[in-house]
């Protein structure tokens, strides 16, 4: 990573203080997990980057920017970075076999490559997922939206993420990959897993053991569901990703085993957190925004950027240094672990003027929250189609609905966020 120009450093935050506050997030504090704000507010006032352990913490907007656009920064997991040399050296030998399994597959997917690799494997997924493969699902979402809300009408309070919120986008995920419906429980079981190891401690043998049985289970389930739909009638999007487009050119198994695992994860898990945390920061902490919507539901499209800025699911990515450079007065080793915050980004006063408002009528400058640059979340368009859908809905037939309890509890997961449990008394229902 080559020197770059970077923000001012500030250091009114003491180093001391910041450690300890990055120790509490990296600990899976349940407080930190469900308010890590102040922490991101005092990680921009110290400076440009911070160094805690073994990797780097970025957490301004410009600077985030910067580096996810950098020639010489690599995505993924890899087994040179130095998270990963820090847990290995933790692990008795077959725990080592495992964990470095398991990255090696994972550096197979879309996001743990970069260049010329990333390119072409950007442009085979964009080829099948176009933006008209999205709008065509519109009004399937709804369906299934329709369909969710059966399963409640008539109950006073639902736990909404078990009986609603997971539910739409593991449908939508399945049905676009053309999964079995009596497939579906297994699929979301392998991602949970990989959702607590993306966020989780790569040093606990509990943990690697469960993500390399999992993560190996999803590819031998891949491997068999591809050679199946080769020979058989099968969805757009599937056909698309089997057959490949341009030049000729196409997935590899492999290739297309870590695709799909990314979708199935990304589909599901960050979609199902991003409902999650709109609900709470609408039915919670700012009413009345939530008025606002139930006045007006068609402002859900436009909310939704907003809600994704304010309390989107991500809260950074990790990205490895290509080479030796520095982030403002921190020095940079070829292959440290950069982790690029993008929720603190998303609050950074000199990108959003009243960052930690939630504003649904604000015209801000766009949001990290999907990443930024040649990374772009490839599922974005998807995802805000998912949450806006849900939230017109809800905003429309049960616009009293409020929490049970304003307590919530979190998932143990300190890069993606969102509510483990969200128990709402639905109110009275308004026919549509």
């Amino acid at each position: 990573m080559s020197t770059v120009p970077m923000g001012s450093v500030d250091n009114r935050t003491d180093a001391a203080e910041l450690t300890e506050l990055a120790r509490r997030f990296f600990s899976h504090d349940p407080d930190m997990i469900a308010d890590p704000y102040p922490f991101y507010r005092k990680l921009r006032e110290y400076g440009p980057a911070f160094r805690f352990k073994d990797r780097i913490l970025v957490g301004r907007y410009d600077d985030c920017r910067r580096i996810l656009t950098a020639p010489t920064t690599l995505q993924g997991l890899a087994v040179k970075g130095s998270r990963f040399r820090t847990a290995v050296d933790l692990l008795d030998e077959p725990h080592q076999v495992q964990l470095r399994e398991t990255f090696m597959f994972y550096e197979k997917r879309l996001a743990g490559v970069d260049g010329a690799k990333h390119k072409r494997l950007r442009r085979l997924a964009q080829n099948a997922f176009t933006p008209r493969v999205v709008n065509d699902m519109r009004s399937h979402v709804e369906e299934i939206v329709e369909r969710l809300l059966e399963t409640i009408r008539g109950r006073t309070t639902v736990e909404f993420i078990s009986d609603f919120a997971f539910h739409l986008p593991l449908i939508v995920i399945c049905e676009l990959l053309d999964v079995p419906t009596e497939d579906r429980d297994k699929l979301r079981a392998w991602s949970c897993d990989l959702g607590l190891f993306v966020g989780g401690e790569w040093s606990s043998d509990p943990l690697v053991e469960s993500t390399h049985a999992s993560v190996f289970a999803l590819r031998e389930y891949c491997l068999d569901h591809f050679a199946r739909k080769r020979t058989e009638e099968t969805t757009p999007l599937l056909r698309a990703l089997l057959d490949g487009e341009g030049d000729g050119d196409r997935f590899s198994e492999e290739e297309l085993v870590a695709l799909i695992t990314q979708m199935i994860f990304a589909g599901h898990e960050t979609s199902t957190n991003l409902i999650g945390n709109s609900m709470i920061a609408l039915l919670r902490d700012h009413r009345d925004q939530w008025n606002l919507l139930v006045e007006d539901p068609d402002r859900a499209t436009a909310a939704v950027d907003e809600l994704l800025r304010y309390t989107g699911p991500t809260q950074y990515i990790d990205k490895l240094a290509g080479e030796a450079g520095r982030i403002g007065d921190v020095d940079i080793e070829q292959w440290d672990t950069v982790s690029v915050f993008l929720a603190s980004s998303n609050r950074d006063a000199d990108a959003f003027p009243d960052g930690d408002v939630l504003d649904l009528t604000a015209k801000r400058n766009p949001h990290n929250a999907f990443g930024f640059g040649p990374h772009h979340c490839l599922g974005a368009a998807l995802a805000r189609m998912e949450a806006a859908i849900v939230l017109r809905v809800m905003a429309q037939t049960y616009p009293d609905m409020v929490l049970v309890d304003d307590h919530i509890e979190y998932h143990r997961n300190h890069m993606l966020r969102g509510p483990a449990h969200l128990e709402v008394e639905l109110g009275q229902e308004v026919s549509q």
